[in-house]
């Protein structure tokens, strides 16, 4: 009877828990919307085409950053451009390629381009930790770090 309260206690205690540890552990590594506690909010589209907003930053002032990539071509890295708005109003605009790994190759086979490296970039002062990665298909998607997923 004492072992079977125990188990009971524990079971509870799992139910009750779990949801919440999984919360925590989807804020490292989430498409959003993650809360920093500066006041910034971050969600992140699925997945993005060229041309696409992938993110969107809210910041705690009220200023948005929309984060979107460029084509990927051939031995380049993707261009990511952040467009940064006050009112609805573009301010400014500043870009950044992703990384990349070295090109390779032997004699006879010529150079072969490096592929796309995940990269992580930081934003507003550091506050955001934002990681672009790429699918199997090519396509490139955004998950931000070091957030909550709860307010």
């Amino acid at each position: 009877m004492r072992r079977l309260s125990l188990v009971a206690a524990i079971s509870t205690l799992a139910i009750l828990f779990v949801p919440y540890l999984a919360q925590i552990a989807r804020a490292d590594g989430s498409a959003g919307p993650v809360y920093y506690s500066n006041g910034d909010v971050a969600t992140a589209a699925t997945e993005c085409d060229a041309g696409d907003v992938c993110a969107t930053i809210t910041e705690a002032n009220g200023d948005v950053i929309k984060v979107s990539t460029g084509e990927l071509v051939r031995c380049n890295s993707y261009v990511i451009t952040f467009m940064r708005y006050i009112k609805d109003q573009l301010v400014a605009v500043w870009s950044t390629p992703t990384d990349r790994n070295p090109d390779h190759g032997g004699s006879f086979s010529g150079v072969q381009c490096g592929g796309f490296r995940n990269t992580h970039m930081k934003i507003d002062k550091g506050a955001i930790d934002m990681g672009v990665f790429q699918n199997s298909d090519g396509k490139v998607f955004v998950l931000f770090f070091g957030g909550s997923t709860t307010k």
